[in-house]
């Protein structure tokens, strides 16, 4: 018998726990060097060290989020409108003949820092930097009932109230509340 202690943990203590341990948030604050491009009172924007093609910035927010939807709708709008002009900005600067703009949100998407951030990747023809993506073949009956499903929980943008999620922003550090303890009993299987 194995026993297993899990730590339960709030929405804001996963991400008091994510900040602690964010190269971003270590960025912002100065306790990492990094190549700055831009800043403003709620941006950073710094060119990735491990770049696709020269020029390639990492666009990120002040406030530590793990993904877009946790953001508030004001940061998001003001991060895409920073992604904007820093996109026609590199683009010039570096005279791509392509941009690609990417946000990954999860591990499974790609995602590498837990801290939301945009890839503005100035691309060259032929610099075959980036591969294509792999497309499936999907019955039309099927993309239709789909849709529909998704069509039916979506609703306008003005007719929601907030379109961010209810986990908690991470401004400062504040005192984590005592962790609950569950252990469970876990029983190997003996093999037949």
């Amino acid at each position: 018998m194995i026993n297993i202690t899990i730590m339960a943990q709030t929405p804001q203590q996963v991400l008091e726990a994510s900040k602690a341990q964010c190269i971003f948030c270590k960025i912002i604050e100065g306790e990492i060097p990094s190549f700055k491009i831009y800043e403003d009172s709620k941006v950073y924007a710094f060119l990735d060290i491990n770049p696709v093609n020269a020029g390639h910035t990492l666009v990120i927010p002040k406030e530590h989020y793990i993904v877009l939807p946790q953001m508030p709708d004001d940061l998001a709008t003001h991060l895409m409108k920073v992604v904007k002009y820093l996109s026609g900005a590199i683009f010039e600067m570096t005279g791509a003949h392509g941009i690609n703009v990417f946000q990954n949100n999860g591990a499974a998407a790609g995602q590498e820092v837990p801290h939301v951030h945009f890839h503005i990747i100035p691309r060259f023809q032929d610099d075959k930097a980036i591969g294509e993506w792999k497309r499936n073949q999907i019955d039309p009956e099927k993309l239709k009932q789909m849709a529909e499903a998704m069509g039916k929980n979506l609703k306008p943008i003005s007719s929601r109230v907030n379109l961010g999620s209810t986990t908690p922003k991470v401004t400062k550090k504040k005192k984590v509340a005592t962790k609950r303890k569950k252990t469970i009993k876990v029983t190997k299987r003996k093999k037949l």
